[in-house]
């Protein structure tokens, strides 16, 4: 019954959207009529058209996007993008129509109807919100739910709920299934769990829970037992609610760890949760790509004349190709092809084995800070890491990012404990934060641990940061 009423006032909800957005439009044009912002013969019929598509077009995506689901416990700021990416996804959509079908509208119309819906529709969204809120807070339009499982999980949902009173849900009991068929305990509060639990206690089996079911109003049940040792009770909870006609909610961090990240996607059909970690802010992963596109391919084109003298230097320092080609892991152990100037005499790969003991780096590292294989005359290329700009290519070609953990052949990129792997997770990058900090003699242990926090803490704003700080140690020569 619960899942009836909220589709309910959802669909209630939806039609005075369509009604809002429909009325809106035709008002908006024959304002702009009667004050002369738009000719005034333009017809009826291409604005007949364009209400008409858009708010068949807003109804079919706001379905397809779950705009009106429940969002009692979800932030107000993520409905409006999601109201928001609708209506401006069902506003070209009706444009479209309209330009197909008729003579279209002036332009000016279009912008005047998206700004005006769009600022009244999110406007009337979030007023519904903040009253839906007061009531709440007030104790009234709530939602009972029933908690299985003590634990972690039901803990922290517990003071959550409490932490949130305006999302207007009361833990009636936090309910345990006991191992064995011993009486039912009546058990203490967590001591960190604010008021909110009305009762805690624990069942000897699931049919002792149909007379918790039977004995008290609930509206929605949540399962936090670990799936692993209680599979079958689950399937007869499942069982149960399904009988008596209650929802039932599951906690997706079953296996989580703590830098885990869930999401429902779909494999045809069949709903999967994914577990994965390192960002999940697919915007901002776009505009990350876009910025090194753009920002390589003018450094490129900046700098063909410097690069074109450290390829003529290079030539007449040292016999042999002016660009070394390394393999290196990349995303997910991909390997690539990284592209560097050769500061080293041809055969430096052979000669690695044979200084070994000179490694001044801990792990499985291989760094010399006066290594006898530079080539003469190009120190300095190394020095102030010169010799790293072709790698503005692999950056274009997608290989490589401009910040992210850096590159290192599949000797050493999986590092030598198996968590350390997790930094191929992101793609590599020119800089990071362990090379914006110039200190090269640092543990390896500690730099695959800076990888991982770069993984765990990323945005942009961090990206460009580290850009930021590479620049300023460039000059300081710090490279090997």
């Amino acid at each position: 019954m619960l899942y009836h009423n909220v589709r309910v006032m959802a669909h209630y909800l939806r039609s005075l959207d369509a009604v809002l957005l429909a009325t809106t439009s035709l008002a908006v044009w024959r304002v702009g009529i009667a004050a002369g912002a738009w000719p005034r013969e333009t017809t009826l019929q291409p604005m007949l058209v364009f209400a008409g598509s858009i708010v068949a077009a807003f109804v079919w995506l706001s379905t397809d996007h779950r705009i009106y689901h429940a969002w009692r416990t979800e932030r107000i700021a993520r409905e409006l993008y999601e109201l928001f990416t609708v209506l401006v996804y069902a506003a070209g959509l009706g444009c479209l129509a309209t330009e197909m079908m008729t003579g279209g509208l002036p332009g000016k119309a279009y912008g005047a109807i998206l700004a005006t819906v769009t600022t009244l529709i999110l406007s009337l969204r979030v007023v519904i919100r903040l009253v839906a809120r007061r009531v709440r807070r007030a104790g009234r339009d709530y939602r009972v739910w029933l908690l299985i499982g003590r634990n972690a999980r039901s803990e922290r949902i517990a003071r959550t709920v409490a932490e949130n009173p305006h999302f207007g849900i009361r833990i009636v009991q936090i309910v345990d299934i006991a191992a064995d068929d011993g009486p039912d305990e009546r058990l203490q509060p967590f001591h960190t769990v604010p008021l909110g639990v009305l009762e805690q206690r624990v069942v000897s089996g699931t049919e002792r829970l149909r007379e918790v079911l039977e004995n008290t109003i609930v509206d929605e049940v949540v399962v936090t037992l670990p799936l692993r040792s209680y599979y079958d009770e689950i399937h007869a909870i499942l069982a149960l609610c399904r009988e008596a006609g209650l929802s039932v909610k599951f906690s997706t961090d079953a296996f989580e760890q703590e830098w885990e990240k869930t999401e429902v996607q779909h494999v045809g059909s069949i709903p999967m949760v994914t577990h994965f970690s390192g960002p999940s802010n697919a915007s901002q992963l776009m505009f990350k790509r876009l910025i090194d596109v753009v920002a390589s391919g003018a450094m490129l084109l900046l700098l063909s004349p410097v690069l074109a003298l450290v390829a003529a230097w290079i030539k007449l320092c040292s016999p042999g190709p002016v660009f070394f080609r390394q393999m290196r892991l990349g995303l997910n152990g991909r390997p690539f092809r990284m592209l560097k100037f050769r500061t080293m005499v041809h055969d430096a790969d052979e000669l690695r084995d044979k200084l070994e003991a000179m490694n001044e780096t801990d792990g499985v590292a291989f760094k010399i800070r006066a290594d006898p294989r530079i080539a003469p005359g190009c120190h300095f290329l190394r020095r102030y890491h010169v010799d790293e700009l072709p790698q503005l290519w692999n950056v274009v070609i997608g290989d490589m990012s401009l910040v992210g953990p850096r590159p290192l052949p599949p000797r050493e990129a999986h590092g030598r404990e198996w968590w350390q792997r997790r930094r191929l997770s992101m793609p590599p990058g020119l800089t990071c934060l362990w090379q914006a900090e110039g200190d090269h003699t640092m543990p390896f242990q500690r730099w695959m641990e800076l990888d991982l926090a770069y993984i765990d803490d990323w945005s942009l704003l961090l990206d460009l940061r580290l850009i930021y700080r590479t620049l300023l140690m460039l000059p300081r020569g710090t490279g090997w």
